[in-house]
């Protein structure tokens, strides 16, 4: 019974706070994880890019300057994010936008957690690639 009154009051704590929270209770341990808000997009990310699992990772940025109701506004590589989406989904901010070059269509999506690590995706249809990326919020 007491798992459930701690449970409980975290979830009415992270409610009041405004947070999204999804709740995982077992045998075991009693688990809480709250989404971040939306806003915590904002910054700039130092993205590493995987394209050969071979060779290191390029670099470039990901800039986040605007999160309204479902929308954000910036750039992914130099290029300004159109129609960016987010949503939240349990435990996660997921969000999608498109960027553009010469080459063609670029659409990127990610996920992120409380830990503040981007978990992302790129596909070129130009440039006939998907590649994965990962960022971190530029210190």
């Amino acid at each position: 019974m007491n798992y459930r009154l701690g449970a409980a009051a975290a979830l009415s704590l992270a409610l009041a706070l405004g947070g999204c929270v999804s709740i995982n209770v077992n045998d075991t341990d009693e688990k809480i994880d709250v989404a971040p808000m939306p806003s915590a997009l904002i910054g700039t990310w130092d993205v590493s890019l995987y394209s050969d699992p071979n060779t290191e990772p390029s670099k470039t940025e990901f800039v986040v300057t605007e999160v309204t109701a479902g929308t954000f506004k910036g750039t992914f590589y130099g290029s300004e994010i159109q129609n960016g989406r987010y949503t939240i989904k349990g435990n996660e901010i997921v969000f999608a936008g498109r960027t553009a070059d010469l080459s063609g269509a670029y659409w990127h999506s990610g996920r992120m957690r409380a830990n503040s690590i981007i978990q992302g995706q790129t596909l070129s249809d130009g440039r006939n690639f998907l590649m994965a990326w990962t960022a971190r919020r530029k210190r």
